[in-house]
């Protein structure tokens, strides 16, 4: 066989266990105390009704049949099982039935050392088969050189159900259905435009690479040479979760909505605040005010569809990072195009760490202080005024939304003051992010703020 014939060995550091047999040596204890398809609870059952019988005497305790048993309703026949006839030789054969047991156990299971625990805790949601669960992390690059299933049509139905998910939420919210008006009993004060904004809030590419960073769920990806992490494959790797998740629960929307609800963070509080500007607004805004002009916005259209190429600028950088760029996006109309367009280069200017100047602001990111910290550079210009926003959660919880030149952060505490601080932190550390200028124990510092929120929930 040649060497390019060859499957690849698995790699010695990977966090996931190769498709295979686990080391694990099941017991039907372990089985009844995990989430099971309907072929182990049938085997469990054929335990169970041995036992029963064991119990009634008709089988000995090492499940061999009793001899001496007294059937009174027919001495003469030869007893047969009402289950389990695969497992039957004149006795129930436990040693086959467990191995068989064993065996489809380990189709379904991991080994206990694969990350599946930590990340079942996370998102709220135990896997019947955590094979899917390692299929949700595999990108196609690593799929195709070590020849195991990838991510891709997981992804697909992932996002189908992010969007109906968010788009319920979002209805349930924001909308009213009055029977009362027989002229239009389903009414909204918010646009279709709105609406699909506010979609776009939950579902863009920017918040789901986000969210994957945030729960630390990024470093169980599975990347092939050549791969490496971007928003794009975290945001993959989120749609894949979802649609695993959809696959093993038969499509439980209990179940779903749980876990859409961990990931995304589904928290739609105060949306005229978030609609006061458009990302149109905030990104031609932000042009005029570092190079005294409006980005140009070229409008042109095909059949149905509109096509918008925005070219703009960027700050001098030492990143190598061209100061004239461009972005081409088409839509089904011309607004959607143009706010499309900049929701993207105001995207690129944040991510490459272009928004804003603060390396003179002289802030060090400060949990107790954060407040004070965030009001000192809208003081001194530096952005704009942070508008806050709370929801009482259940027990004693509050959650806060911090908006600031839209730059957001969110925070959960047991008091308003707690979670104002959190959500205030947050904002500080994506302005630095945005400016180039942030440091990694900021950033683990905001991730363990958010994780505390998602636990305490």
């Amino acid at each position: 066989m040649s060497d390019m014939n060859k499957i690849k060995s698995w790699p010695k550091d990977c966090p996931w266990p190769k498709p295979g047999y686990s080391d694990n040596c099941w017991e039907p204890e372990d089985a009844e105390s995990m989430p099971i398809d309907d072929i182990s609870q049938d085997m469990l059952d054929i335990k169970a009704y041995m036992d029963g019988l064991v119990e009634s005497g008709r089988l000995n305790k090492d499940y061999s049949l009793n001899k001496d048993f007294d059937d009174s309703d027919d001495p003469d026949s030869e007893f047969t099982p009402e289950i389990g006839d695969d497992y039957w030789d004149d006795g129930f054969v436990y040693e086959l039935w467990l191995n068989e047991l064993i065996e489809h156990l380990d189709l379904l299971k991991l080994s206990a050392t694969s990350p599946v625990s930590e990340i079942q805790q996370t998102i709220g949601y135990e896997f019947i088969n955590e094979n899917l669960l390692r299929q949700a992390f595999t990108r196609r690059s690593f799929g195709v050189e070590y020849e195991v299933s990838d991510n891709e049509t997981l992804e697909f139905i992932g996002d189908a159900v992010i969007q109906q998910i968010v788009t319920r939420v979002i209805v349930e919210q924001l909308t009213i259905n009055d029977s009362e008006h027989v002229e239009g009993p389903f009414v909204s004060r918010y646009s279709e435009g709105d609406l699909s904004r506010l979609r776009t809030l939950y579902v863009s590419k920017e918040h789901l690479s986000r969210r994957a960073v945030e729960l630390r769920l990024d470093k169980y990806i599975l990347y092939g040479s050549g791969d490496s992490q971007s928003d794009g494959s975290l945001e993959d790797m989120i749609e894949a979760l979802i649609g695993a998740v959809a696959v093993d629960s038969n499509w439980d929307s209990n179940a779903l909505e749980t876990v859409a609800d961990r990931l995304l963070c589904l928290q739609i509080t105060h949306p005229d605040e978030f609609l006061k500007s458009t990302y149109f607004d905030i990104f031609n805004s932000w042009h005029q005010k570092h190079f005294k002009r409006m980005p140009e916005y070229e409008m042109s259209s095909c059949g149905k569809q509109c096509y918008c190429t925005l070219r703009f600028l960027v700050p001098d950088n030492q990143k190598g990072i061209r100061t004239s760029q461009r972005i081409d996006v088409f839509e089904f109309s011309r607004s959607k195009a143009r706010e499309e367009a900049a929701f993207k280069a105001y995207c690129f200017v944040m991510n490459n760490g272009l928004l804003i100047n603060l390396a003179d602001c002289g802030v060090i990111p400060s949990m107790e202080d954060s407040i004070n910290q965030l009001q000192e550079l809208y003081q001194k210009k530096y952005v704009e005024q942070p508008i806050y926003t709370f929801e009482s959660l259940s027990g004693d919880l509050w959650h806060c939304n911090c908006i600031c030149g839209g730059v957001d952060g969110q925070g959960r505490g047991t008091s308003k003051t707690n979670a104002k601080k959190k959500a205030a932190f947050a904002v500080l550390v994506r302005l630095l992010s945005a400016a180039g200028i942030c440091k990694k124990e900021w950033k683990d510092q905001m991730h363990r703020n958010l994780m505390e929120g998602e636990i305490s929930i």
